[in-house]
């Protein structure tokens, strides 16, 4: 009898502290195949896409999980992985979705590792409607200059995110250089307001190793029929990048199962003393989606982009058109 007892307890005990921690393994499947036209080079080419470069998202996997530490305190962990679908092929770093190890609670997140800079987060909010932020939106491959050199993500990051005040929030980012004799910190922040269906926040990032300084202002209003985003953005560049003036606005319209998107952007180069225009650039996107479950969905997208330098010659001029399909799990 005394044995039983004793056994019962242990796997109360056991089956208490399961309770107060879990472990989930997630990921996410995205291929297409679809038509890329280069009418600079005079080319088209037919392929398969993964996600990230004629889709909605890169594929990916990962493990998440928290540990209920007691006192309104948290433990938390994300490592996710982004592979490349139409070969199986991982990318470099393995994890570098994020690899993050974090601490939560009434004083709101600590996390350390690498994930997402502040700014991107910003970033994101002001491009969720354009097409469903993805390889379609009218602001990819190359009309955001900025969009292809800044670090989405920070490694050895220090991150802290303040809990919603009223609907404010900020967080901030510091992500150390680890080298001796040199001051290369990066470092972001962003603030904003959220309520229901509204959503405004202002961003900056500031990337020392390459003298590039980052600023966004993003906003997104749900109407219920529809959503609309917009984002502006400014790059300050160093002598070779030059700096930049973006925009970018997109609609979404759901329709039961379907929904419809679309975007513009627009983005202008001068370099950095003030000077001469350099070049512009501008991105015209369609697309939509069919919900076949709340895992799996269909998509076809439509993308647009003519790059131009500072005499206003053509650099790119491509065309992209692609189906394909996302499973969750």
């Amino acid at each position: 009898m005394k044995k039983s007892l004793i056994a019962l307890a242990a796997l109360m005990a056991t089956g208490a502290a399961l309770a107060q921690s879990n472990v989930t393994l997630y990921g996410r499947v995205d291929l297409s195949v679809g038509n890329l036209k280069d009418k600079v080079k005079n080319t088209s080419t037919t392929q398969m896409f993964q996600g990230g470069d004629g889709g909605l998202t890169t594929s990916r996997w990962g493990l998440r999980g928290t540990e209920d530490l007691g006192g309104g305190l948290k433990a938390a962990f994300k490592l996710e992985n982004r592979f490349n679908a139409d070969t199986g092929a991982s990318q470099d770093p393995y994890f570098k979705g994020e690899s993050s190890l974090s601490l939560m609670g009434g004083f709101g997140e600590v996390k350390l590792g690498r994930s997402t800079t502040v700014y991107d987060d910003v970033r994101a909010l002001g491009q969720s409607r354009n097409v469903f932020d993805s390889a379609f939106t009218a602001s990819s491959n190359g009309v955001f200059k900025s969009g292809g050199d800044y670090a989405s993500r920070f490694d050895n990051k220090i991150s802290y995110y303040s809990p919603n005040m009223g609907g404010f929030y900020a967080g901030i980012d510091v992500s150390l250089d680890e080298k001796a004799g040199v001051s290369q910190d990066k470092y972001a922040f962003k603030v904003g307001y959220k309520q229901k269906e509204f959503e405004v926040a202002l961003a900056h990032q500031n990337e020392k190793d390459k003298s590039d300084k980052y600023t966004a202002l993003a906003a997104m209003y749900d109407f219920g029929s529809f959503s609309v985003s917009g984002v502006y953005n400014q790059r300050k560049g160093s002598a070779a990048n030059g700096d930049d003036s973006e925009y970018a606005l997109g609609v979404t319209v759901p329709v039961g199962a379907w929904a419809f998107s679309g975007g513009y952007a627009y983005s202008k180069t001068k370099d950095s003393a003030g000077g001469a225009k350099n070049g512009k650039a501008s991105g015209f996107a369609l697309g939509a989606t069919y919900a076949l479950s709340k895992r799996t969905r269909l998509y076809a997208g439509y993308r647009d982009v003519v790059v131009k330098n500072n005499v206003g010659a053509k650099t790119k001029d491509e065309r992209l058109v692609a189906f394909g399909m996302r499973h969750d799990f």
